[in-house]
């Protein structure tokens, strides 16, 4: 499933889909796909709305051993209404994923539970401390869900028990998905019937790891579990040696250039062709792009860069989301939890507050403090 909007995670999904913003220099979809291919599965539908050419065009290049098919939504039909699109390609027990979050779990495991089930549906559930954000499920003793309600209020919730997104279903469940009145969700509308029908609804708790990278913090734990090896695959490129000053987890892409006197603190990724000028600090949990230029004497620590974005000298960036093309000119401090979009330029000596978000495009003035969202 690949059709949303990720309007959440805006900048970062105007100008491409949710499911291409990178993780740790990798397409979030890849995480799924290369998953996918370890355990022998090829086969794909992939459901498409939103700037749908961008996700095609990545298959087809990177990916061409998938055996995939494309359903277009003209319009969003609901997470249910999207598979039963597709129905015309799925002829046998099929998985459910989201091409926006971040799983890693054994498909092979999960499908042994489904089959000794017999179940109809069997949703992978996860325990989570704060289920608002989520469906929430209680299940029987022999794992058949009871009781699920979706995105719960704070005075609602009677489990932490939450849904994860990722479901195995027979192809008869298409018969519970009536599209004739519009949209139709899973949680909201399918799962209900299916319990109050008792038609085997089954849930399979997952200890594997699991975020679904909504919102700009969870984008920047998922780096961070990346860089952490708390989910697989590792980030492309090859481990630095340690040396003076350059120790822990460094993995560097093709033709990286590494001054004089610059400091690195791993977990760190950075990208292809990318420099990284005199006296500069790179800290623990930062992921730079390919491309991207580090003007000396500036400090990143747990960042996210992407490509082809240039941080000018003297400069201060900790905890925050740069997208493609920016510009930061020099003295500029990004503080935690900002999110700047694409060729954003930032003039010299301004600060960007925390959690601050800035549209594509925009030009900040020099000396400015940013301490609202921009645009309003």
């Amino acid at each position: 499933m690949a059709g949303g909007k990720g309007t959440r995670i805006q900048p970062l999904t105007l100008s491409r889909p949710k499911p291409l913003i990178p993780v740790a220099n990798r397409p979030m979809i890849e995480y799924i796909l290369k998953k996918l291919k370890i355990h022998g599965h090829n086969d794909i539908v992939v459901t498409l709305n939103y700037l749908r050419t961008h996700i095609k065009k990545l298959l087809k290049k990177n990916h061409p051993n998938f055996n995939a098919k494309f359903s277009i939504e003209k319009k969003p039909l609901g997470t249910a209404g999207g598979v039963a699109l597709a129905q015309k390609y799925i002829d046998d027990t099929f998985f459910v994923l989201s091409g926006d979050v971040l799983i890693d779990v054994d498909f092979d495991e999960i499908l042994k539970f489904h089959k000794k089930k017999k179940a109809l549906a069997t949703m992978i559930l996860k325990p989570v401390n704060d289920p608002s954000h989520f469906g929430i499920a209680v299940l029987s003793q022999d794992n058949e869900i009871i009781k699920f309600l979706e995105k719960p209020s704070h005075s609602d919730v009677f489990s932490k028990i939450a849904n994860t997104g990722t479901y195995i279903f027979e192809p008869e469940i298409m018969d519970y998905i009536d599209t004739s009145q519009g949209a139709v969700d899973f949680s909201n509308d399918v799962f209900p019937e299916l319990i109050n029908a008792k038609a085997g609804i089954y849930g399979y708790i997952s200890e594997g790891y699991w975020n679904d990278v909504g919102r700009p913090d969870s984008f920047l734990n998922a780096n961070h579990d990346v860089l952490n090896k708390k989910i697989t695959p590792r980030p492309n490129g090859k481990i630095l040696k340690e040396s003076v000053g350059k120790f822990g987890d460094i993995w560097v892409g093709d033709n990286v250039e590494i001054k004089d006197k610059v400091r690195i603190i791993g977990p760190v990724v950075i990208g292809n062709d990318s420099i990284i000028e005199q006296n500069s600090v790179i800290g623990r949990n930062t992921v730079i792009g390919d491309n991207v230029t580090i003007k000396e004497n500036t400090t990143i620590e747990g960042s996210v860069i992407f490509s082809k974005s240039i941080i000018n000298s003297n400069s201060h960036l900790k905890n925050c989301i740069i997208d493609s093309e920016c510009i930061l000119d020099s003295g500029c401090v990004i503080e935690k939890g900002a999110l700047l979009g694409n060729s954003v330029h930032v003039g010299p000596s301004s600060l960007i507050s925390s959690n601050r978000s800035i549209t594509n495009k925009v030009k900040i003035l020099p000396e400015s403090h940013v301490d609202s969202n921009f645009p309003l």
